[in-house]
């Protein structure tokens, strides 16, 4: 697109629209963004098309410790807010996080994994109940989905991070076939023909290098 700047980076999914910069000095940030917006705009304001204002974000990301300033950037002459975090697709990004260890992301991912396991504990009754098969599909469509969705981003973290994620996948395996708590994981994976975790995000990125 003529309208990035060079040295501007830029992704595109849809409608979601991100573009970044890097420098050690913040004016110089602050300058190639803006004109980018600035050219952004422009084009958009020329085909027809609009930026929503109010779900555009800025979040600056830095190792420096001693205080510095943020980017002072606008769009449409609206002032672009500075955010500590934000989500891009689906994936939860932040500036306090420079190292990238997704915390943030993990501890968010466990809370949305742990309301699917409310109602899989529902449909698991042990009297009028699913069957195995029935629950295990839920599984994989309710609560392996989620965990799986961008793991080929969030799996760089530390596996001692990634470990937080472990018991949402052993508690779904147990309500599935029905297994005591304290049941070793590997015999819940072999039961349920399911791969660890770990296992996966491997398969999911080796599935998808060039």
């Amino acid at each position: 697109m003529k309208a990035i700047c060079p040295n501007v980076e830029c992704y595109l999914y849809v409608d979601d629209f991100l573009i970044c910069y890097r420098s050690k000095h913040i004016h110089i940030i602050e300058r190639h963004l803006q004109q980018c917006v600035n050219k952004l705009q422009y084009w958009a304001d020329t085909n027809g098309f609009c930026f929503s204002t109010s779900k555009t974000v800025c979040i600056h990301f830095c190792r420096l410790l001693k205080p510095h300033l943020d980017p002072q950037l606008s769009l449409n002459g609206m002032p672009i807010p500075v955010v500590e975090k934000t989500k891009f697709l689906g994936m939860i990004f932040d500036r306090f996080d420079p190292k990238l260890s997704f915390i943030p992301h993990l501890h968010y991912l466990k809370e949305k994994c742990l309301k699917a396991i409310n109602l899989l504990r529902v449909v698991a009754h042990t009297s009028w109940g699913a069957d195995q098969q029935t629950l295990l599909h839920l599984y994989r469509s309710l609560i392996r989905s989620k965990l799986e969705y961008g793991c080929i981003v969030y799996g760089s973290a530390r596996p001692s991070y990634l470990k937080i994620l472990e018991p949402i996948h052993n508690h779904a395996l147990c309500l599935c076939l029905g297994a005591f708590r304290t049941s070793p994981a590997v015999s819940l994976c072999v039961q349920a023909t399911e791969r660890p975790l770990a296992l996966r995000r491997k398969k999911t990125s080796f599935t998808i290098l060039p």
